[in-house]
């Protein structure tokens, strides 16, 4: 459901005139970092591994804007994404400088474009992207690059089987892709239509879900 989400952002970016590209890390070779740090004191920015990580990196300082997506996986973000930020250490120095009252790696790409993240969860409540969330702010914050905001939509699953609950949100997911394009910002209005509430009783829509569920494990034969 995530990358329903994602294209119906993209869909109204391009209606915008923008140049859109989707990278998925699940589908491309990115081996796990192994904590050498080779790549600070032997070969300084080289990754001992040699796979996809530099041809993806080699897209991130010429983007205006970059989409963070991912579903909840054990409140946080999905394994084939966070291993992409792993590797991300070989391109940062390992010096450390003050800035303000924290403390941060250099930061090598003043002119980088800002970050909206996309997320979904399976469960109706949105304390679920509590912990995905406050990761992704941080990695924000850590590589000093402008949060844009946040698109969250929990009872993913209803983008499916009751789609005209979720309809209204993905008008305005829609609408904010083209924003982002024309004003390099989002307002909070076209972020409070995104995230609108459409779960008004969760107990009520688990078990709408769950009914779903028996009939696709009764179809598969499991029940």
């Amino acid at each position: 459901m995530t990358d329903v989400i994602v294209k119906r952002f993209l869909a109204g970016a391009e209606a915008a005139g923008a140049a859109t590209e989707v990278v998925y890390p699940a589908k491309m070779k990115i081996a796990p970092c192994i904590g050498c740090l080779r790549c600070w004191f032997e070969t300084p920015g080289v990754c001992r591994h040699k796979d996809d990580m530099p041809a993806l990196m080699a897209k991130l300082p010429t983007a205006d804007l970059v989409v963070l997506a991912s579903p909840v996986y054990v409140d946080g973000m999905n394994a084939q994404m966070k291993a992409m930020f792993d590797r991300m250490v070989a391109y940062t120095p390992p010096f450390f400088e003050q800035v303000g009252e924290r403390t941060y790696h250099p930061k090598e790409n003043p002119d980088e474009g800002g970050i909206l993240v996309i997320s979904t969860c399976g469960f109706p409540e949105r304390e679920h992207f509590q912990v995905i969330s406050l990761h992704f702010k941080r990695i924000c914050e850590n590589m000093r690059v402008p949060w844009l905001g946040e698109l969250l939509f929990p009872a993913a699953s209803l983008i499916a089987s009751e789609p005209e609950l979720v309809a209204p949100n993905l008008a305005a997911t829609e609408r904010a892709g083209r924003e982002v394009v024309e004003r390099g910002e989002l307002s909070p209005e076209t972020l409070a239509e995104v995230n609108r509430e459409y779960v008004d009783d969760p107990i009520a829509v688990g078990k709408r879900i769950n009914e779903v569920f028996h009939l696709v494990r009764k179809h598969h034969g499991i029940e």
